[in-house]
């Protein structure tokens, strides 16, 4: 379970675009340069 959720948070927040941000992915409002997170 952890694992899927882990994966569903990473879609989220760094792949998927959200139409209320610009079709932006939320990751780049915090971190502009593009990096995104580190694997646990």
């Amino acid at each position: 379970m952890r694992e899927k959720l882990e994966a569903w948070r990473r879609d989220y927040n760094e792949v998927r675009p959200h139409n209320a941000i610009g079709y932006n992915v939320p990751i780049n409002l915090y971190n502009p340069g593009g990096a995104t997170s580190t694997p646990p």
